[in-house]
């Protein structure tokens, strides 16, 4: 995939709480005033922004990313707000948010999908109300409506390329822990796909435990200290730890307290773990980052005005790369900030290059 402008930067995280509807907005509050589709509107879009889970870094990341690209947009007018929702893992509550969006006649709805079935019937609502969906990140979801557009990471590569990284590391055989997203998450099924897909091929490898995070550090690390005893009493070693993101320096942590041997751990994008594998991993140590990347958030509110401005053929499914650093790379993130997501950023220009032309 050509990138006509690729920028490896350091991003720092907005720490700031999203509350539920509309109380984080980028722009003015006013209230929207009705689909681009109704009224022929040219520009000053209103956009809603469902998000099914906000609390770790990634998803902060993400949202600042679309709040940098509507401030962008808002400069040429053709952005007027972006109303960023977050509904905490609540399919139900996702749903409302929806329906909310839709009865106040926003112009285009963006949706992090919590899941890949639930939000089916709301999305197929909102695409027969004329207004356009775009699902980002964590789909892509089960839709055949006219107006629904996916953008989703290839999780199934992503966790296999990882995932035979490190079976390979440890030698093809011993004992894994597989470290999962949010249960039920689409996201999650999928990237569990490609753990399993990959280790098809090492059939001597076997998994001891598959424990959710909801690819948060602070979960991680409480979740392996409660199963780090039992585990390393019953198999004695762990050798190799395969996650989704989020969550490898907590997993460095939990095997240091337990006093355990450290074994091969799937690295993220996140400033603790990169600062830790530049400067206090044991000598040669080994692994790879292989992480989703949250401009994504900026590639939907890019995607969104494009499909409402009408200029551009914009396909209904699209696919982001994903973000990989080596052992080779990781010494020019040896200064990075605790909270930094170390990830490429892109423009607007790359999106229709790249994601229009797949």
């Amino acid at each position: 995939m050509g990138m006509r402008k690729r920028r490896a930067l350091i991003a720092a995280i907005s720490l700031a709480v999203m509350l539920p509807l509309a109380a984080c907005t980028s722009g003015t509050d006013t209230e929207p005033s009705g689909s681009a589709a109704a009224s022929g509107k040219t520009g000053g879009y209103v956009i809603g922004f469902s998000n099914s889970f906000n609390g770790n870094t990634y998803r902060q990341a993400m949202e600042k990313y679309a709040k940098a690209a509507a401030d962008e947009l808002m400069k040429t007018g053709e952005v007027k707000q972006v109303i960023f929702a977050e509904a905490n893992q609540d399919n139900n509550k996702q749903i409302q948010q929806i329906q909310s969006f839709i009865l106040q006649k926003v112009d285009a709805i963006i949706v992090d999908p919590g899941s890949a079935t639930a939000l089916t019937a709301v999305v197929q609502e909102a695409s027969d109300a004329g207004i356009p969906v775009i699902v980002v990140n964590d789909g892509p979801i089960e839709s055949t409506a006219d107006k629904v557009y996916q953008i989703s990471f290839d999780a199934v590569a992503q966790m296999k390329t990882l995932t035979d990284y490190i079976a390979k590391g440890i030698g093809g055989k011993g004992t894994m822990i597989e470290l999962r997203g949010a249960e039920g998450d689409a996201f999650d099924a999928k990237a569990h796909e490609g753990v399993v897909e990959s280790l098809k091929a090492y059939p001597d490898i076997k998994v001891v435990a598959q424990i959710y995070t909801d690819w948060n550090g602070s979960k991680a690390q409480t979740e392996l200290a409660a199963a780090l005893p039992n585990l390393l009493k019953q198999y004695g070693k762990i050798n190799g730890v395969v996650n989704q993101g989020g969550d490898s320096y907590a997993t460095v942590q939990a095997f240091q307290q337990a006093g355990a041997d450290l074994p091969m751990i799937g690295g993220d994008n996140r400033g603790f773990f990169l600062k830790w594998w530049a400067n206090q991993a044991p000598a040669g140590y080994d692994t790879l980052s292989v992480s989703s990347n949250p401009w994504d958030g900026a590639t939907a509110v890019y995607v969104a005005t494009d499909v409402l401005s009408g200029k551009y053929n914009v396909p209904h499914t699209m696919t982001h790369p994903f973000a990989v650093i080596t052992k080779d790379d990781v010494q020019q993130y040896k200064d990075v900030a605790d909270e930094a997501i170390a990830t490429p950023t892109f423009d607007r220009d790359w999106v229709r290059t790249n994601l229009y032309k797949q």
